[in-house]
């Protein structure tokens, strides 16, 4: 924020501040008075309404004694009509208190003196038992009008009048203020007899859950808050009962209006806070632009430096007042400049080109990329990105040292500079535009970027392609090194404008191409995925912090004694987004990556815990798990896994460790001490996936391997094929003679599985007997085995293995 900002704002904070909390003080203070206010007035309105209800209901009782007295001397029944009609008096009845008949009926225009039939005086009560008088609750009528009904003793009669509520309702009405202030009637039972709303009249609403009128109907008096369901609002109320029949009056406001009125009176505030507001500005803005102008002006042409990225001096401008301080921060920043720019002509080479090949470095490519990808707005002003892995890298900085890896890296630099070179005279341009070289560039180990604009047609790109493939796996002058590289490619503006998202969808592409055999090349499309390496390997991590990973077990049967001896983990990962996130789809992404060996730590540890559940039910089995070559291999591997193992306090003997021969290859010093180092230490070892590729049977016979896991193409292929199934036996009789146990994996049919028993195999694996079970369900399979829902091929058998 700048100064004079500051400056004003502290000006008007002054004035605003005192003024906000005087508004507030009088805003409360204004609420509590009409709060004080609307009670006095709301009480009042009820109990004058109940005052005026307490008379009606005595005339009413004495109209009806006077008029039962006037039927009973024979008085003309026209002028009792008249006067019932005025006190809203349906229809009179003198009824027979033991009988229940009917002595005399009068009614007032325009009903009938039929009002009353046998029906209506039953539903009214036992006669017999009354004495006094007593008001009905609104009932409906013959007529399906609302009516109360006043029954008064006259000895061996009672008078019934029927009472419509006309004078009620009409009371109800007169009572309005504000926008929805209104009076509500109701009897002791809480239903409705006057409301603003007709057709809670007519239906008789029953209101007796509301507070207040369950207030009511206990004869209380007061103000109270509540919920209207008619207004949808809060209410405040006063409510009273008429003494006699009960009947209650209630005055509500909505709360709402209260506040509307006390912000209204308010508004006198608001023109005296403007006048406050107004007089700050101008004041402050004179004082504030006096001291903050000639530091402005300092800072503008420094973000004019920084956005130009050239320095420049600043000039003193025309001044309101002089400040000192002000002058000499200029001078020693124009002093600043003078030395900075002889510097930065020095730096910014160092910055933006990679210090080993001479290319530009990332930043620069960011610079240099940026114009390119934002005027590539369709297809036919795009190009492409190409992600370039240089294969086997690290064997060359291991082998040759970092001084030859120096030299590979400039020799593949001057390849791809080349290549643009080339590119740049064939490739089309723009129309009315000239040709762009392509921009070659390093952005880190043994990884370069070229953007190459203009390459559009799917004939150009793949050209391109295979241009910059075959310059990278042709030898290095000067070295006994084959060069070759895997190339991810991306197109521009198709698959994005901004440069990290082409470079994540070209490494998508570039690890696939390495994936399929390295010295390839693959054009990015949606169905490689969205998620680069990196990305993988970081949900994967998270994964494993969040429980989205579990494991599922694969039983090993032992032909043999046909049970189930041992059983496999298996990752698999319940992915938020995706589901069921397979490991053929990830696992190779880890391969060589930290991610893998934290994987592998997590399998171990989960798979103790779960071994350590089967046996206490009664199941005796050894787990089986999966190690990357690279985390075999890995020098604190041996360490991590005795970690672990002390931890669960793990019998070692139960742990079996399957690992490919590609650790061999990865290291194999290494991978042989760790061999042995397992060995030594009790754990079981396997080499699994055995036949599937290159076996160095020299080298096998001397590991200490427990276990060889025959590959699944091997048993396919032997069950056909006699040269196949001469190899299946040699292999078999040679792990024999070697000491070690054979499982035979992938079995799929009992066909197979007869099979491989035949040819000597002494374990079978594979979907034939249950695919791979979370820990629920392989305790109930597991179950299952020793009983008739058992699995044909297994057995219950007690010799020992």
């Amino acid at each position: 924020m700048k100064i004079r900002s500051y400056l004003v704002l502290f000006f008007l904070l002054a004035a605003i501040v005192p003024t906000l909390i005087f508004s507030v003080w009088s805003y409360r203070d204004t609420v509590s008075r009409e709060f004080e206010e609307v009670r006095d007035r709301h009480l009042l309105l009820a109990r004058k309404a109940a005052g005026a209800l307490d008379r009606y209901q005595r005339d009413l009782v004495f109209g009806v004694d006077a008029a039962a007295m006037a039927i009973q001397r024979g008085d003309a029944m026209q002028e009792l009509g008249t006067w019932l009609q005025q006190l809203d008096i349906k229809c009179l009845a003198i009824v027979d208190k033991t009988s229940g008949g009917i002595f005399k009926t009068i009614s007032s225009a325009p009903f009938s003196e039929s009002f009353f039939t046998p029906a209506l005086i039953r539903s009214l009560g036992d006669f017999a038992r009354f004495d006094g008088t007593e008001f009905t609750n609104v009932k409906p009528g013959p007529d399906g009008s609302n009516a109360i009904f006043l029954i008064k003793d006259l000895g061996d009669h009672v008078a019934v009048a029927a009472i419509a509520p006309d004078y009620i309702i009409e009371l109800g009405k007169s009572i309005t203020f504000g926008e929805e202030g209104h009076a509500a009637i109701v009897d002791r039972a809480g239903n409705v007899i006057a409301h603003p709303k007709p057709d809670w009249i007519e239906e008789r609403r029953n209101l007796s859950e509301i507070l207040v009128v369950a207030q009511m109907m206990r004869g209380e008096t007061g103000i109270g808050e509540f919920y209207s369901p008619s207004a949808n609002k809060n209410m405040i109320a006063g409510f009273t009962t008429v003494p006699g029949p009960g009947w209650g009056v209630m005055v509500p406001q909505p709360v709402s209006e209260i506040y509307a009125k006390a912000k209204a009176s308010q508004s006198s505030l608001g023109l005296i806070m403007a006048l406050a507001v107004l007089s700050t500005l101008a004041v402050g803005a004179y004082f504030a632009r006096s001291l903050s102008r000639p530091i402005e002006n300092l800072a503008r042409v420094m973000h004019d430096s920084t956005v130009q990225r050239k320095l420049a001096q600043v000039t003193s401008p025309p001044k309101m007042m002089h400040f000192l301080e002000v002058n000499e921060v200029c001078a020693s920043y124009n002093r600043l400049v003078d030395r900075m720019t002889t510097a930065n002509r020095k730096i910014e080479k160092l910055a933006f080109t990679d210090q080993v090949t001479g290319l530009p470095n990332r930043g620069s490519l960011l610079t240099l990329s940026s114009p390119i990808l934002e005027r590539a707005t369709s297809a036919k002003g795009g190009g492409i990105l190409l992600l370039i892995d240089l294969d086997n890298f690290k064997e060359i900085n291991d082998l040759l040292g970092h001084d030859a890896g120096d030299q590979h890296l400039q020799a593949c630099a001057q390849a791809l500079e080349t290549v643009a070179e080339n590119l740049a005279e064939t490739l089309p341009a723009e129309s009315g535009a000239s040709r762009e070289t392509p921009i070659a560039a390093r952005i880190g180990g043994d990884e370069f970027i070229m953007v190459v604009k203009g390459a559009v047609d799917d004939t150009t790109v793949k050209a391109t392609l295979e241009a910059v493939r075959s310059a990278l796996a042709a030898p290095a002058p000067n070295q006994n090194v084959m060069m070759s590289a895997s190339v991810g490619c991306a197109r521009f503006p198709k698959d994005g404008r901004d440069l990290e998202e082409l470079i994540k969808r070209a490494d998508i592409a570039m690890y696939h191409a390495k994936s399929a055999g390295k010295n390839r090349t693959q054009i990015y499309t949606p169905l490689l995925g969205t998620k680069s390496a990196a990305e993988i390997r970081r949900d994967l991590m998270n994964a494993m912090e969040n429980g989205e990973l579990y494991l599922e077990y694969q039983p090993k049967i032992c032909t043999r004694r046909r049970k189930v001896i041992s059983v496999e983990a298996l990752a698999r990962w319940d992915h938020p987004e995706i589901g069921l996130y397979l490991p053929k789809f990830w696992v190779p992404v880890l391969m060589g990556s930290h991610t893998m060996n934290r994987l592998g730590e997590w399998v171990v540890a989960q798979a103790m815990r779960d071994l350590e559940i089967l046996r206490s039910n009664g199941h005796d089995l050894w787990m089986s798990v999966n190690i990357g070559s690279d985390h075999f291999v890995a020098p604190d591997f041996i360490e991590t896994v005795e970690a672990i193992q002390k931890e669960q306090g793990f019998d070692r003997s139960l742990l079996e460790i399957e690992v490919t021969e590609d650790a061999l290859f990865t290291s194999e010093q290494r991978a042989i001490a760790a061999f042995n180092g397992l060995h030594d230490l009790g754990y079981r070892i396997s080499i699994d996936d055995f036949g599937s590729g290159y076996s160095n049977i020299t080298r096998l016979a001397s590991l200490p391997v427990d276990f060889l896991k025959i590959d699944q193409s091997i048993i396919s292929a032997a069950n056909q094929n006699a040269r196949a199934r001469t190899i299946l036996a040699s292999t078999i009789t040679m792990a024999t003679d070697l000491g070690c146990f054979t499982v035979a994996e992938g079995i799929e049919t009992d066909r197979q599985a007869e099979f491989a028993t035949l040819m000597g195999a002494n374990c079978l694996q594979g979907f034939y007997f249950t695919p791979s079970l979370p820990m629920d369900e392989l305790s109930i399979w597991l179950n299952e085995q020793n009983g008739p829902q058992g699995h044909s091929y297994l057995r219950a058998d007690t010799e020992p293995v």
